[in-house]
């Protein structure tokens, strides 16, 4: 088969029989690849889709050109912000990153900046306004000293800025990215939590007496983000199998949870389940009334549980356990630090984690991955040590330096 010219796309026939094409839109600000994809039954269909998604995309790029919003080739930050959610940010990225990029702009980025022509701001404009927020800006949660951002915060804002105007750069609208340049604070990382083994039966006994015992046990065997698990459904779950399938998340946007696929391909995974988990959840299966679809619905609607339901309902349960009080996604980290520590191997925690490579699971854990490699090399070197004992021994041969 011939092979297809540049900017055509590609296409491939899935193990499911279904045809499957794609185009590449550009990357994203980390050097990601963005893809526009396509499916169809049969491949002539495939081909029709995959040219009309084309042109659709094409079309859109060249809207902002008309749009009554851009009044002259001379925009504001706030015109320009508009287009490129409404044309370019439809196009390509989910409802939930959408979403994060609205909010960074309406609360911090065009209060500061919105009347500012796109060619008036400059790196030290970026720098100065990024700078002011991580000093003085409001901060709910006081993570740091004084009234100012989360480095974190301050970052993410950074990155939606970075975008939008990397993309006014490449419509042509201003020479180049001035915020590229930006330099921040390096920051505190945030400290990871976890359960140490000893408080882990102290956690699930309290879990147990607060009628949260499965919803737990599930998350300490599996490692699951707050949202996986609570848009699981019981279709997800195969009990034959022993396995529980992660295809969904719920994410609050505009005040209200929304159901979508998960962010990346690699967060879309089947992960296996111990006996004992697989047991718990036939069982609460059996028991669940009134009936739902979801494995862990809410109590009084019977449909899927918020997410910041969990989270108030998991202080309260430390509480009474007497521990300290973590994140949710503490116990993600739980899970992950005692599979490491049990010798499970990198990749297979990568793989249930949902991350995108064993590299990044790496560099999470390196506290534990650290360890794991000082005890290899020292029982490298025990196995060593006792195998050379006797190189220094009478039944060693000793080479005659004087022989001709």
């Amino acid at each position: 088969m011939a092979r297809r010219a540049k900017g055509e796309g590609t296409l491939r026939k899935r193990n499911d029989g279904r045809w499957e094409g794609w185009f590449t839109l550009g990357k994203d600000v980390d050097g990601k690849t963005i893809r526009k994809s396509v499916t169809a039954k049969n491949k002539s269909e495939c081909i029709a889709k995959l040219e009309q998604a084309k042109k659709e995309y094409a079309s859109q790029q060249n809207i902002f050109l008309t749009h009554t919003y851009l009044k002259s080739s001379d925009p504001t930050l706030k015109e320009w912000y508009d287009i490129w959610m409404e044309v370019f940010c439809k196009a390509v990225v989910k409802d939930y990153t959408a979403n994060g990029y609205r909010q960074r702009f309406e609360l911090y980025i065009l209060p500061m900046l919105g009347e500012c022509r796109l060619r008036e701001i400059s790196t030290v404009t970026c720098q100065q306004m990024l700078m002011k927020l991580y000093t003085d800006g409001r901060d709910r949660q006081r993570t740091k000293k004084g009234n100012g951002l989360s480095i974190s915060s301050v970052n993410g804002i950074r990155r939606a800025l970075n975008i939008c105007l990397q993309k006014a750069v490449d419509e042509g609208l201003i020479v180049s990215n001035p915020c590229s340049k930006v330099k921040l604070p390096q920051g505190d990382k945030h400290e990871m939590k976890t359960l140490k083994k000893e408080e882990i039966t102290t956690f699930l006994r309290e879990a147990k007496n607060s009628g949260w015992y499965e919803f737990y046990y599930l998350e300490l065997t599996t490692g699951l983000r707050l949202g996986e698990i609570c848009a699981l459904t019981w279709k997800d779950f195969d009990e034959k199998n022993k396995t529980i399938s992660v295809n969904k998340t719920v994410t609050r946007i505009h005040g209200e949870n929304i159901v979508s696929p998960p962010k990346t391909k690699s967060s879309i995974r089947t992960i296996s389940l111990c006996d004992e988990c697989v047991k718990l959840l036939m069982e609460l299966k059996l028991k669940q009334k009134p009936k739902s679809k979801y494995i862990f619905p809410s109590p009084i609607t019977g449909d899927m549980r918020e997410p910041a339901s969990v989270t108030r309902r998991l202080h309260k349960i430390q509480d009474r356990a007497g521990l300290p009080r973590i994140r949710f996604h503490d116990l993600r980290h739980s899970f992950a630090t005692l599979s490491l520590e049990q010798g499970v191997d990198v990749k297979t925690v990568s793989h249930m984690l949902g991350h995108t490579d064993a590299g990044f699971t790496m560099n999470t854990y390196m506290h534990v991955t650290n360890d794991m490699q000082q005890q290899a090399a020292d029982t490298i070197g025990g196995l060593l040590e006792d195998k050379t004992k006797d190189l220094d021994g009478d039944n060693v041969i000793k080479l005659d330096t004087n022989a001709g």
